[in-house]
C-alpha cells in the first residue's frame, strides 16, 4: 500500500510529540488528528512499514498505487525467529518465461538464513505397557439367529475376533510391551460332554471338542502374532474360567511349546486362579471373576502379596465372567470386569441379559498408572 497523506500526518505528528521515547505520544497524536487510538496506531504502523521498504520497492508501489501493491507483483517473506528481517522480490508477469519464476524466487531467498539443525535427543523407552484384556470368547458356542437374534459359531467367532483385535491393535498406544490378558472362558465347553464343568448345565456347542480346542489355540496364536508386529515384547497370560477349567491349561502349554525359542514372547504358565504382575508403580491383577468378589479380592491381594502391594501406587484388577463392563473401587484396588465380543446364547437371551460388545486396550505408564485406553465396538 502506498504512503498516504494521512499516514504522513500521523507519523510526523507522533514523532513531533516524542515518538517511541515518550509515553502517551500516540494518545495525543490521535487527539490532534481527531481519530481513535486504534486508527492512529494503524496509520503509524503502516507508515513505518512503508519507510522500512527498500527504495526500489517504494518507487514501484508508488507508481502502481492505483492498482495496489499486489498487482505490482511484489512479495515479502518474514523471518519467524523475531529478527524482523524480511526479503522482497518481484514476480515476473504471467506471460514471462516460467523459468524466470524459479530464478526470481531463488534470488529472493538467497539471503534467508537456514533453519537451525534440531539437536537429536537420545532415544528413551516409552515406559508403557499396552494391556489387551480378552474375556469370555466362548470358542465353540452356537447361537441360532431365530432364537437369539444373532448367528454365531466357531467360524463366525474366529473371523469377528480376528478383525476386531487387528483394528484394536492398530489404534492402541505404542509401548515397550503388550500383555494379552485372556481372562477365562476362552472355550464354551471343557470336554465332549458339552456341559459346564461344575454345574453340569447343558451348552449349545458348535462342533467336536477337539476342533474347539484347536480353534482356541489358533485364535490366541493369531492374536500374539498380531501384537508382535507392533510391540517389541509380548506377554500372554491365560486365566481359568468356569467353562474352560481344564482347557485353559492345554492352551497355555501349547502356546508355551510353540514360542519356546522366541525371547520376545513370554507365556506365563502359572496355574494360580489369581495372577499378579507389577509394571513400575502399577499392580495388575488378573482373574476370571466367578469366585472372588471385589471386596474380598482387595483384602486377598493385600494379604497374599504385601510386598507388591506396598511397592505400588496404582492397582487394577481385570476380570470377565459377567460379559459386560463393571467397575468397583475397593480399598485401593480398582476392580473392573470387561465386556466381550460374543453375542448372547439362548440361556442369556432367555434371562434378559444385554450388553454392548467390543474390545479395549489399556495403556499403563510405569509411574503414572493408566494414562489412556481405546475401544473397538463389535456388531449390533
Amino acid at each position: 500500500m502506498p504512503l498516504t497523506p494521512r499516514m504522513i500526518e500521523a507519523l510526523t505528528t507522533w514523532r513531533s510529540l516524542g515518538g517511541p521515547d515518550v509515553l502517551g505520544a500516540k494518545i495525543r497524536t490521535a487527539e490532534k488528528l481527531g481519530v481513535s487510538y486504534r486508527r492512529c496506531q494503524q496509520l503509524i504502523a503502516k507508515a513505518l512499514e512503508y519507510e522500512s521498504l527498500p527504495e526500489g520497492v517504494q518507487h514501484a508501489i508508488s507508481a502502481t498505487a492505483t492498482h495496489g501493491a499486489a498487482r505490482a507483483g511484489w512479495r515479502k517473506i518474514r523471518h519467524e525467529d523475531g529478527s524482523g528481517e524480511s526479503v522482497y522480490w518481484r514476480t515476473p508477469e504471467p506471460q514471462a518465461d516460467p523459468g524466470a519464476w524459479v530464478e526470481a524466487i531463488r534470488e529472493g531467498l538467497a539471503d534467508l538464513r537456514a533453519a537451525p539443525a534440531r539437536i537429536a535427543s537420545p532415544p528413551s523407552p516409552l515406559q508403557i505397557m499396552a494391556v489387551f484384556p480378552v474375556a469370555d470368547l466362548h470358542v465353540g458356542m452356537l447361537a441360532d439367529p431365530d432364537e437369539t437374534g444373532t448367528a454365531w459359531d466357531s467360524k463366525i467367532g474366529g473371523r469377528v475376533f480376528a478383525d476386531a483385535f487387528e483394528r484394536l491393535v492398530r489404534v492402541a498406544p505404542a509401548g515397550d510391551c503388550a500383555l494379552l490378558a485372556q481372562l477365562g472362558d476362552l472355550t464354551h465347553t471343557d470336554d465332549q460332554r458339552n456341559v459346564t464343568p461344575q454345574s453340569g448345565h447343558q451348552l449349545d456347542a458348535d462342533t467336536r471338542f477337539f476342533k474347539v480346542l484347536r480353534s482356541a489355540v489358533a485364535t490366541m496364536k493369531a492374536a500374539i502374532e498380531t501384537l508382535r508386529e507392533r510391540y517389541p515384547r509380548v506377554i500372554y497370560r491365560g486365566q481359568r474360567g468356569n467353562h474352560d477349567m481344564n482347557v485353559h491349561h492345554a492352551v497355555t502349554l501349547a502356546l508355551a511349546e510353540h514360542y519356546r525359542d522366541c525371547p520376545d514372547v513370554e507365556i506365563a504358565a502359572s496355574p494360580a486362579d489369581v495372577h499378579v504382575r507389577e509394571w513400575g508403580r502399577t499392580l495388575l491383577v488378573l482373574h476370571h471373576g466367578d469366585r472372588i468378589r471385589p471386596d474380598r479380592l482387595a483384602h486377598f491381594v493385600a494379604a497374599e502379596y504385601p510386598a507388591q502391594w506396598g511397592r505400588t501406587r496404582h492397582r487394577l484388577a481385570l476380570s470377565g465372567h459377567v460379559h459386560h463392563q463393571r467397575v468397583h473401587e475397593v480399598g485401593g484396588l480398582v476392580c473392573e470386569s470387561v465386556g466381550t465380543i460374543v453375542p448372547r446364547d439362548a440361556w442369556a437371551r432367555s434371562h434378559g441379559y444385554t450388553a454392548r460388545r467390543g474390545l479395549v486396550a489399556i495403556a499403563l505408564h510405569r509411574e503414572d498408572g493408566e494414562i489412556g485406553r481405546c475401544r473397538v465396538g463389535v456388531g449390533p
